[in-house]
């Protein structure tokens, strides 16, 4: 299937996306659901693009339930009042027209198979309906309500600390600051006005995206600051002394307080992660939180995309996932929710301190290695499978790559072009990290040729 004849739900630097697009995905969607919640963020474009996925959607006699601009916790927990939801967004690139997040009833995000089975029903023909047969709009007022109130009902009964809480003018603004006033945290809120013209700085850690962050919290002593992007999925975490948190490094943080049974994380996530959640590292924080029992408790690897994190949390019933920077709740739904993540850490700081606490964790080290083969892809993956008992690995992990578990260490093998893999290994100890990249090179040298 050509790519000029598939649904294209977001705009990107080669292709724009239009309210075309958006007849055809409500065309493509009603032959499989039948009441469609939609969802919207604050983009100028999200209107006009909303109006065509409806106007596909009503056409083909599918309903509608409208439940408003909405954050994207917001619209996932309301996706369980329909058989889908559509949420109109940017979602993580900036200045570029509005598109569509398909969502599951449970508030995770369509996986690969459900996509292709949705181009597969937008190349035929639609199934229109006559005047009488058109869907219904309905429109929902207390989405809002109704997970605020949830979220409130769900945390553990712990005052927050101090946080300075930047909102990027978007929709957290409609539940972070309120949430966090209500489990008694002192706030001091930024730009908690929603402001469709308004241009949020990035998440990333670069001087020109943090200082105006990190001078505000050095200001404040003891307090923390989080920032969140406009739709509530990502956040950036900066501890006591101004300085910003890595992804991970926040995920340690949350595991240590709310103390989860079982975790799905991507393949390719940092060992120290596992070596935090079985409590091989030993680090105190004060918490409410129970300690679960250790025969039950478990991680779940997954291929490192959202559907696939979605699927495993669903298949092993997790608390907790995470994906590239999205912290996902199953108590809530199964969408990245940074508001959920910031009312956890804002307890946290209230009982621990956040910068002595992540100074804390152990060094790990890691190198990252391409290699090449020139036997077909069929050939190297039987070579690795056949290959890898020989270098006497504790676990492995396969899923469209391979996770290898040794005694001192880890390492990842992820397909990076037709004829090449990337290697990222790890380890606590250096030495033992040079030795094993050794053994990489060995074990690459022998599936090379597919042998």
């Amino acid at each position: 299937m050509e790519q000029t004849n598939r649904l294209l739900l977001r705009s990107s630097p080669s292709a724009d996306l239009g309210p075309e697009m958006g007849l055809r995905l409500g065309h493509a969607l009603a032959k499989d659901y039948h009441k469609v919640v939609i969802g919207t963020d604050l983009i100028k474009s999200s209107s006009m693009m909303k109006n065509a996925v409806i106007s596909g959607l009503i056409s083909c006699g599918a309903d509608v339930i409208d439940v408003g601009i909405v954050s994207a916790p917001v619209a996932a927990n309301a996706a369980k009042m329909g058989d889908c939801c559509v949420y109109v967004t940017e979602f993580r690139q900036l200045d570029l027209i509005s598109g569509y997040l398909l969502i599951n009833p449970d508030g995770g995000l369509f996986g690969k198979e459900q996509i292709r089975h949705l181009e597969g029903r937008d190349m035929e023909k639609p199934e229109l309906s006559d005047y009488k047969n058109l869907g219904t709009v309905k429109r929902y007022y207390n989405a809002l309500q109704d997970y605020n109130a949830k979220l409130l009902g769900l945390l553990n009964d712990t005052t927050g600390g101090t946080v300075i809480l930047n909102s990027n003018c978007g929709m957290a603004t409609d539940s972070a600051p309120q949430i966090l006033n209500g489990i008694g945290t002192d706030t001091i809120s930024l730009n908690a006005q929603k402001d469709r013209n308004y241009v949020s700085n990035s998440l990333s850690t670069k001087e020109a995206d943090i200082h105006h962050m990190r001078d505000m919290v050095a200001s404040d002593a003891g307090s923390i600051g989080i920032s969140i992007n406009r739709i509530g999925t990502l956040l950036r975490v900066f501890n006591e002394s101004g300085d910003p948190l890595t992804d991970i490094e926040v995920l340690k943080v949350i595991i240590l307080y709310i103390r989860p049974t079982k975790i799905v994380v991507p393949m390719d996530i940092s060992g120290s992660v596992e070596d935090l959640f079985k409590m091989r590292i030993k680090i105190n924080v004060k918490t409410t939180y129970p300690i679960p029992d250790p025969e039950k408790m478990e991680i779940i690897y997954a291929y490192p995309n959202a559907g696939s994190i979605h699927k495993a949390m669903v298949e092993s019933g997790a608390d907790i996932g995470y994906y590239d920077g999205g912290f996902i709740f199953s108590n809530i739904c199964q969408m990245p929710d940074a508001i959920h993540a910031c009312m956890v850490l804002a307890q946290f700081s209230g009982n621990n301190n956040l910068k002595k606490t992540v100074d804390s964790f152990p060094d790990y080290y890691s190198d990252r290695k391409p290699y090449k083969y020139s036997c077909n892809t069929t050939d190297f993956i039987r070579a690795m499978n056949s290959n890898l008992p020989e270098i006497n690995p504790v676990k492995i992990y396969e899923n469209e790559g391979w996770r290898v578990e040794l005694e001192g260490g880890r390492f990842y093998v992820s397909r990076d072009t037709e004829d090449s893999v990337m290697v990222t290994a790890e380890s606590n100890d250096r030495l033992y990290l040079i030795s094993m990249m050794e053994v990489i090179d060995n074990l690459m040298a022998e599936c090379e040729n597919g042998q």
